[in-house]
């Protein structure tokens, strides 16, 4: 991805974790060798998973909406954190085109929010995240 596209994502993404069993961080994932859009067999193998793993594909809408909603009962802090959620969401609509959300395991799952990018290849956001 280019610089600014990669450092868009990372700003954007700056201080969030994904909460979990494990509160995990977001990191900016480029593989500019992968064509066409991003398939669950595309993110097993660019994401070096087993071609057994299993993997489910949400919508990107889905995904977020949880982190993006402000509930009744949230403080200031829960806020911030909902409206930066916002802004990251945003961000990815943004930047990528046709934006999906893949999860590769079990109880320990890299959470994959990916795109195509605008010089092409996918490009986006990755996670873990820990439920046993």
């Amino acid at each position: 991805m280019p610089p600014d596209t990669t450092a868009a994502l990372r700003q954007a993404a700056a201080g969030l974790t994904y909460q979990s069993e494990t509160d995990a961080p977001w990191e900016v994932v480029s593989w500019p060798d992968a064509t066409g859009a991003p398939t669950a067999e595309g993110v097993l193998r660019v994401g070096k998973h087993r071609k057994t793993a299993k993997v489910e594909e949400q919508g990107l809408e889905d995904f977020f909406a949880p982190l993006v909603r402000d509930e009744e009962w949230y403080g200031p802090e829960e806020k911030a954190v909902s409206a930066k959620y916002r802004d990251l969401l945003e961000t990815v609509r943004r930047l990528l085109t046709a934006p999906k959300v893949f999860r590769v395991g079990s109880r320990k799952a890299a959470v994959y929010v990916l795109g195509e990018a605008p010089e092409g290849g996918w490009g986006g956001l990755k996670t873990t995240a820990v439920e046993t």
